[in-house]
């Protein structure tokens, strides 16, 4: 892969998509107040911290709320479970065996059967994953409990630290967020054709079309389902406004290729 196509993979990459600043913007701040804590009380397991500012960030205030709540209380109800585990297992490598499995399966079978399925991979994925513990570390109890209280306090810190930066910095409601996401994409789609119609009597979209094609259907899909989570009505009719969002995208997409296409035309 020479220079030119990485510029040009890179440039892409990085080209402005609406709402990548102001999440950007979030995580950065939140990033910041976890690390004042981390360097004045020397914690361990920094980089747990990190990963769940990353990984729980919304773009909705309702959404990271109760990522944070399902988090901190999944995780809990997970680590809770592994120093039962140990209590019974510590020294039988294969009744540890059978929980890990246990734990994976617990984390599989519930996030597809609760509503709310990221309950279950909170508590059994860093079930699983702890479990493992004694056969990395030494097995002294005393260690490991340690071990095991200090990396729940990492997660909970990086939770609320998460939830206290996006209600202040975050825009609200979710499926007020989908309705300006589909109404900014109608918009750039009006402005194009108007343009190549030698017909503009409106400003211009706040977002390019190229972008918007960028952005494609991920954080509008995203929005929809914590709305459907929250909002009951959303909920009822989620296949309905899924199909919206896909034509909504392809509407972008055709303008794209429209524009594309009429210099070669014209």
């Amino acid at each position: 892969m020479n220079s030119t196509a990485v510029l040009d993979f890179l440039r892409r990459e990085l080209t402005p998509t609406p709402g990548r600043g102001s999440a950007t913007l979030r995580l950065v701040v939140a990033c910041l107040a976890a690390t004042i804590p981390i360097l004045t009380h020397h914690i361990p397991y920094a980089l747990v911290i990190m990963i769940i500012l990353y990984r729980i960030a919304q773009e909705d205030t309702a959404a990271t709320l109760m990522g944070s709540i399902v988090g901190a209380v999944g995780f809990t109800i997970g680590l809770g479970s592994v120093l039962f585990a140990w209590e019974i297992s510590l020294d039988l490598p294969w009744l540890r065996i059978c929980f890990l499995i246990g734990f994976i399966f617990g984390a599989l079978f519930f996030k597809r059967a609760l509503r709310i399925g990221a309950l279950g991979t909170a508590i059994g994925v860093p079930a699983a994953i702890v479990m493992i513990y004694p056969d990395r570390f030494p097995p002294n109890p005393e260690m490991l409990v340690e071990a095991l209280l200090w990396i729940w306090w990492c997660v909970i810190l990086g939770l609320a630290i998460n939830a206290v930066v996006h209600l202040l910095l975050s825009r609200g409601d979710p499926f007020t967020l989908l309705r300006r996401a589909l109404d900014t994409r109608l918009l750039a789609v009006e402005y194009a054709l108007r343009r190549m119609a030698g017909n503009v009597t409106m400003p211009p979209p706040t977002a390019s079309l190229n972008a918007l094609s960028i952005a494609g259907m991920t954080r509008p899909l995203s929005l929809l389902k914590s709305a459907s989570i929250f909002q009951p009505w959303v909920h009822d009719r989620r296949e309905g406004l899924a199909a919206i969002v896909t034509l909504t995208d392809r509407l972008v997409t055709a303008a794209v290729a429209l524009e594309a296409l009429t210099p070669l035309a014209a």
